[in-house]
């Protein structure tokens, strides 16, 4: 059962990141490029899921801690 479900995962998310790469392929734009601009928007107008995502990172890195420390024992 458990191989499975990695299967299907490792299908969805190649599947993602298929559509992904296609969609984002023409969307850059070269721009000048501004350090200090891109941190005072980073951390105002973006603020909310620039935290969002630091959360989210941590609970997978403890996750994976935990998952790892089960499986030792």
């Amino acid at each position: 059962m458990r191989n499975k479900l990695q299967k299907i995962a490792i299908i969805v998310f190649f599947i993602i990141f298929a559509v992904n790469f296609a969609f984002i392929r023409g969307s850059f734009i070269i721009r000048s490029q501004n350090i200090s601009r891109l941190g005072t928007e980073l951390f105002s107008t973006y603020i909310i899921p620039f935290e969002l995502l630091s959360l989210i990172l941590v609970a997978a890195i403890i996750g994976v801690m935990y998952i790892a420390w089960e499986e030792r024992r």
